[in-house]
Parts: structure tokens; sequence; C-alpha cells
């Protein structure tokens, strides 16, 4: 009987310049490219990136086929969350490669230290990392427990 379960998750991007969208999440993101699919005509298919322990799958804009850039959708709804040890050090790189701040980094009341960035080719990226692990109740409070010594 064969399983069920998913096995993992990897975000398929498609933007209107590939090459530059691969180059940008080298040098902004720390991705580093596992596998390239191009046909013979030499368009790339779609590029698979290893980005931390997770996949990510670009491709070029290919509208007879319903894959849309985020520029031809008017934006996208969709937010990936980058768990990263410095979340600081990654925006500034990422800035530096050609991304625009949304919510600039900062320390969160839910216990994360928290930015969110555009990339070049409209998808949206939230860039974190833990600081305490808070209770729901302390969440919604806005504060943190700390017991008196």
């Amino acid at each position: 009987m064969t399983s069920l379960r998913p096995q993992g998750l990897s975000p398929h991007l498609f933007v209107r310049d590939t090459q530059a969208a691969i180059d940008f999440y080298r040098e902004g993101l720390g991705a580093v490219e596992v596998f390239r699919n191009t046909l013979p005509d030499g368009v790339i298919l779609f590029v698979e990136l290893q980005l931390g322990a997770g996949r990510l799958l670009v491709s070029e804009e290919t509208p007879d086929l319903g894959a849309l850039a985020p520029p031809t959708l008017g934006g996208s709804p969709v937010l990936i969350l980058l768990e990263v040890d410095d979340p600081d050090a990654v925006a500034e790189r990422a800035i530096a490669a050609g991304a625009d701040i949304e919510m600039p980094v900062q320390e969160t009341f839910w216990g994360e230290r928290y930015g969110v960035l555009r990339d070049p080719f409209g998808h949206r990226w939230a860039v974190t990392t833990a600081r305490e692990q808070l209770t729901p109740d302390e969440i919604v409070r806005g504060t943190t427990y700390r017991s008196e010594d």
C-alpha cells in the first residue's frame, strides 16, 4: 500500500526572466542550483534550486499554460516564509541584489525577528527566525510570561 502522506513542499514560481530570477535567488537568498531542464531551443523549462532545507522551482511565465508571473496578475497573493538564522543579514543581501522592503526586519509580538521583502519578479518573502516560543495566549496579549525569581 502506498503512503498518501506528503513528502515535502516545493513552491514553483513563474517569472518573466528565468535566468535573472535564478541569479537573484542565488545572490540574494543563497540558493544553489540543483537541476536545470532546458528545451532543445535553449529555453529554460524549469530550474530546481536548493534553498536551505527546501526546494524552489523557477520557470518562465507561459500564459498559454496559465503559468503567470506576479506582474501579469497585478501582484502575488502568496507570502513565502523563509526561516533563516539571521533575517537581518538575509534581508540586506536580498535588498543589495534588488529586493524591495515591504516590512523591515523587526522584533514581533509573536516572538520572531521578522520582515517581508518583494523580489524583483513580484514574489513576496518573509524572512524570519524564532526568538521565543510563545503560547497562543501570550501572542494574543502581545506580551510574554516571565516568572518571578
